[in-house]
């Protein structure tokens, strides 16, 4: 708890005053820190008598400060005062509790109300789908209909993310057109990013354009799903759309969304032209911006553009200096990326954090810089404190593959404190492809056959393996396995920007 809000059991009857609009315009202005103070110093010594409006925003400061014990503390006071049974505070007890993950507590302040509204139910959908906790979410939905409570575009709109399944996915948006939902903007954005995660992009854009009023969220989710699904010129299409649409501006988000689908297509020419927009939007000075010109020039093989950007960027976070380092990587010159690195390692503003960490390793394996990698592994966490993660493990596998020191990554994968997964793997196979070590390609193809059992794209690549060691019977054991599957391979892609 912070030390700065010694709060007391009993609240001193001295001078009953009644701060609730300074407490609440305090934490609308974001000032979470000194409206807990001015609470605090209110209840402790003048007699300060909250009333339903004043414990939602101060319960609401508490979550910003991420902070239980305090909020535990307005929760006895509201026992006290008598209002924990008033709903208006009860709902944003358990909205309290949700945002700080105790999910238990909220559901058993739910448990115990005697009347609920559709705030309540919407609550519990909400933190149920922020959880992903989706069955819950779809269960309580479910109770809530049940209980004859019609649910809202906001509880509607907080469900969606619940039906990630195409088959789910299509019932839900029958329900929203039987409940007249479908011409509302909010829950219609939500149903686009639903699609969009289904991958039925054409879906998403056939609601999109079915929306007889468009906000910017509903732009860039429409130009999200795009990009998501690999469909990067379709989105930058769209872009130029939404440039030429009525009371549309695009946003620092759009930006960013465009500029991952540039670099998604390596396509340097319309990444310069939408750097000339961000300029002349006035839009240079925004950090997410200038991060995602860094990531769309390094991945399009402009360090140089990448570099200057990075240069004359006023503010940096975190973020801008792992994508130089990721640039560098990228494009294979890791000793530039380390000698970044080390500079984020000087720097005190800003320290690297999990991301950062997963760059420079990455940046050790694309130019086999095996002992460095190894020395910032340990490095991470002994001295940063950084726990690493499966995708540092992955990384390291894939340093060692690249390198072809396939006995020690094999001990490496072994001695990992996580029970390997797919990208684990997957991350071995490539190496051993690539390196023509047959006897290992096929070890990591078995092991991902082993957990993806369904997916006949390992079964061809088991037997390209076979087929390249020429193990001809073993070839067409797996096609017929195939073809009595009738499998269907999808297409690869690939694409290339001609310069005339």
């Amino acid at each position: 708890m912070h030390g700065f809000l010694p709060f007391h059991s009993q609240p001193n009857r001295k001078q009953p005053t009644n701060n609730s609009h300074s407490i609440q315009k305090l934490v609308h202005s974001g000032h979470s820190i000194k409206a807990l103070q001015i609470y605090a110093n209110l209840w402790n010594h003048h007699g300060f008598k909250p009333d339903n409006s004043t414990f939602p925003y101060i319960l609401k400061a508490a979550s910003q400060l991420n902070d239980p014990i305090i909020g535990l503390i307005i929760h006895n006071h509201a026992i006290k005062t008598g209002f924990d049974s008033n709903l208006y505070v009860t709902n944003s007890l358990m909205l309290f509790y949700g945002r700080l993950g105790l999910c238990e507590s909220m559901h058993y302040l739910f448990d115990e109300m005697p009347h609920r509204n559709i705030v309540s139910w919407t609550a519990v959908v909400w933190v149920s789908t922020q959880y992903k906790q989706f069955d819950q979410a779809v269960r309580t939905f479910h109770d809530m209909r049940i209980m004859g409570i019609k649910p809202n575009s906001f509880t509607m709109a907080t469900l969606l993310p619940s039906f990630s399944s195409s088959r789910g996915s299509i019932q839900i948006h029958s329900f929203l057109i039987k409940c007249g939902f479908e011409s509302d903007i909010f829950v219609s954005t939500a149903l686009i990013d639903t699609y969009a995660k289904c991958w039925f992009v054409n879906s998403a854009r056939q609601v999109f354009d079915e929306m007889p009023s468009k906000n910017i969220v509903s732009w860039n989710s429409v130009i999200s799903a795009y990009t998501q699904n690999g469909k990067a010129q379709e989105a930058l299409k769209l872009f130029v759309e939404m440039q030429i649409a009525k009371d549309i501006r695009p946003d620092s988000f759009t930006i960013v969304t465009a500029l991952c689908s540039c670099a998604s297509l390596a396509s340097l020419r319309q990444g310069k032209e939408l750097h000339g927009y961000v300029y002349r939007a006035c839009l240079e000075g925004i950090v997410i911006v200038g991060n995602g010109l860094i990531d769309m020039y390094g991945k399009c093989g402009d360090l140089e553009l990448a570099e200057l950007v990075f240069d004359k960027m006023q503010e940096k976070d975190v973020s801008s200096w792992t994508a130089l380092i990721n640039c560098y990587g990228l494009n294979g010159q890791g000793s530039k990326a380390i000698s970044i690195f080390e500079k984020v390692k000087q720097t005190t503003s800003v320290a690297p954090n999990t991301v950062t960490w997963l760059a420079v390793l990455s940046a050790c394996s694309h130019s086999h810089l095996i002992e460095d990698g190894f020395r910032y592994f340990k490095e991470m966490s002994t001295d940063f404190g950084v726990k690493p993660s499966m995708k540092h493990y992955v990384c390291m596998v894939d340093m060692l593959g690249r390198a072809g020191h396939f006995p020690e990554a094999l001990k490496f994968i072994n001695d990992m404190p996580f029970q390997t997964n797919a990208q684990v793997w997957q991350a071995l196979l490539g190496a051993a492809t690539v390196q023509g070590d047959t006897a290992v390609a096929e070890l990591a193809a078995k092991c991902l056959i082993e957990l993806e059992p369904e997916n006949d794209d390992l079964q061809i690549q088991l037997a390209n393996i076979y087929a390249n060691a020429g193990r001809w019977g073993d070839v067409e054991r797996i096609r017929g396995r195939l073809c009595s599957r009738r499998p269907q391979k999808n297409p690869g892609i690939s694409f290339i920007q001609v310069v005339q």
